[in-house]
């Protein structure tokens, strides 16, 4: 994980700091795969909570990433905390 990009993360209002996940968005876990290599152990973590949270990667790398093949449980955002893809969350 880079710390680059975590501590560009951080700066965004929109994520928390997390003891358990790399930060939290909108009490969502948050993930970070900052390349098609790093992303299979990103969502293998995110497995834990049954999928649902966010990956967090750089804006420049998203030519990798086909977001019709992550799950639709889960959320895709950039470096400054935009949302690219809403992770979809059951409903209580």
């Amino acid at each position: 994980m880079s710390n680059e990009l975590l501590s560009t993360l951080l700066q965004s209002s929109k994520l928390t700091n997390s003891e358990k996940w790399d930060a939290e968005y909108e009490s969502l876990p948050v993930v970070i795969a900052e390349t098609t290599a790093t992303l299979e152990d990103a969502l293998l973590k995110l497995d834990e909570v049954g999928g649902y949270g966010y990956i967090a990667t750089w804006r420049k790398n998203l030519f990798a990433f086909n977001t019709k093949l992550l799950s639709k449980r889960c959320g895709l955002i950039d470096e400054n905390g935009a949302l690219l893809k809403a992770a979809r969350v059951p409903k209580n």
